[in-house]
């Protein structure tokens, strides 16, 4: 069977970037079941099913178009994750996966009762699976981008934590699927909680340690230019995303201890399940408070560009949804923890911003369709030279110097490929409205 040309055209720009609009889309989802104002109600309950639904239909066209484009270019590949900056965005695809686990327990099957244990038993599974992808991402594209990608720090950004963070998120959604799990089995919840408690270490261990330094790239190069700002507010989501899991973290384990049947005297303490918990809780402020810090430096460096520059929107714009949205969830979180109305208070009214958020970048989205659905954009290099990593004596990296984008382009597909490789990869950019 043929493929239509325009088909193959849409296949042939996909992007790892697409893979930030589900998971943006499914934030959303856990902030209407999750609002603190209606929590639990009717109406929010089926808002979240749209858009849980809506994030389902959006992940199984990705998925579809991802394997189609490998299969018609399987050349591609390979140029992709050599790609410093788009190979990144990788990452997105489990995070975008845990939205769809989350709502699947708190809502389809703890509100609705859609399920059972063995409903429960296949999201646990499916939660492993994650798991690994997630590992795929936590090393594999951190070893490429010691190993093949070339970065300089005066052209670093907050994306270069999206691989690590992925541990971070999939810690959180570990400490969902143990709280479903304590009903059928004490067992699989504690080694669920344990290895949760072990993602968001490891995760948040080695993005504390990346976003040292970028503060030093902020302190020395400034904000990033254009809408590179945006990536200011990627930080946010691994402090937030932390907070929130250390806190179920927390809960979960004051249900799960003491083990009676343990002879460990930390298991067997009576009073070890409370305490971790009160730990947890105050982590989780502290967390909470780091992830204030990141939004005042990225209104900062978002206000400083706007006043200097217009911003083009282009489709990396999603990944400022899941970050946002994570930090409302956890003080929405916070408000019951602490039962406080200032939390209550600033988690609705963030959660509202985020939806808001969320309908500006969508329906500048939309605006692209065109672009999209339009002929194949002119390429506008064909064989660039690689980029070598000055200064480190060595020639081992790889990457590619980025095409010209024409102004007068509304979509821009710059071709990067080795000579005679013609399904090589190419690196969407596109562009629409202004920011500001």
């Amino acid at each position: 069977m043929t493929i239509p040309c325009r088909i193959k055209s849409i296949i042939r720009k996909n992007s790892p970037v697409l893979w930030a609009i589900p998971m943006g889309t499914g934030s959303i989802s856990i902030l209407f079941f999750a609002f603190p104002y209606g929590q639990g109600t009717q109406p929010m309950a089926i808002l979240s099913l749209i858009f849980y639904f809506l994030n389902i239909g959006l992940f199984v066209l990705f998925n579809a178009s991802t394997v189609a484009r490998f299969v018609l270019y399987p050349k591609s590949l390979k140029p992709l994750l050599q790609h410093p900056n788009h190979s990144l965005f990788f990452a997105c695809y489990p995070m975008g996966a845990t939205t769809i686990i989350n709502v699947s327990i708190s809502c389809v099957y703890e509100h609705y009762g859609f399920g059972g244990r063995g409903f429960i038993y296949f999201i646990w599974v499916l939660w492993w699976i994650n798991i690994a992808i997630s590992a795929l991402c936590f090393w594999g594209l951190t070893h490429l981008m010691i190993t093949r990608h070339t970065h300089a720090l005066s052209t670093m950004t907050s994306a270069w934590i999206l691989p690590v963070v992925t541990f971070v998120v999939a810690s959180s959604t570990g400490a969902v699927t143990a709280q479903a799990l304590q009903t059928f089995s004490a067992h699989s919840a504690l080694i669920t909680v344990a290895v949760s408690a072990f993602l968001l270490t490891t995760g948040l261990l080695l993005a504390s340690t990346m976003l040292t330094v970028y503060i030093l790239r902020l302190v020395v190069y400034g904000f990033p230019p254009g809408l590179s700002i945006l990536s200011v507010f990627l930080p946010l989501g691994v402090s937030a995303q932390a907070g929130y899991s250390v806190s179920l973290i927390g809960t979960n384990l004051r249900n799960l201890l003491p083990l009676t049947s343990s002879q460990s005297p930390f298991f067997s303490l009576r009073s070890s399940g409370d305490t971790i918990y009160l730990f947890c809780s105050i982590t989780a402020f502290l967390l909470w408070s780091w992830a204030v810090l990141w939004i005042i430096y990225a209104l900062l460096g978002l206000v400083h560009n706007l006043r200097r520059t217009r911003i083009q929107f282009q489709l990396t714009a999603w990944g400022l949804v899941f970050p946002n949205g994570v930090f409302a969830n956890l003080t929405v979180r916070l408000a019951e923890v602490y039962d406080s109305g200032f939390f209550r208070v600033v988690g609705a009214v963030y959660s509202i911003l985020t939806f808001l958020l969320w309908c500006y970048v969508s329906y500048n989205t939309i605006l692209m369709f065109p672009a999209l659905l339009g002929p194949e954009p002119v390429e506008i290099e064909n064989n660039p030279e690689p980029v070598k990593n000055e200064g480190s004596g060595s020639n081992h990296k790889s990457s590619f110097a980025p095409a010209q984008i024409p102004t007068s382009s509304p979509l821009h597909i710059p071709k990067i490929e080795s000579a005679g490789n013609a399904s090589a990869y190419q690196a969407p950019s596109y562009e629409g409205t202004p920011i500001g």
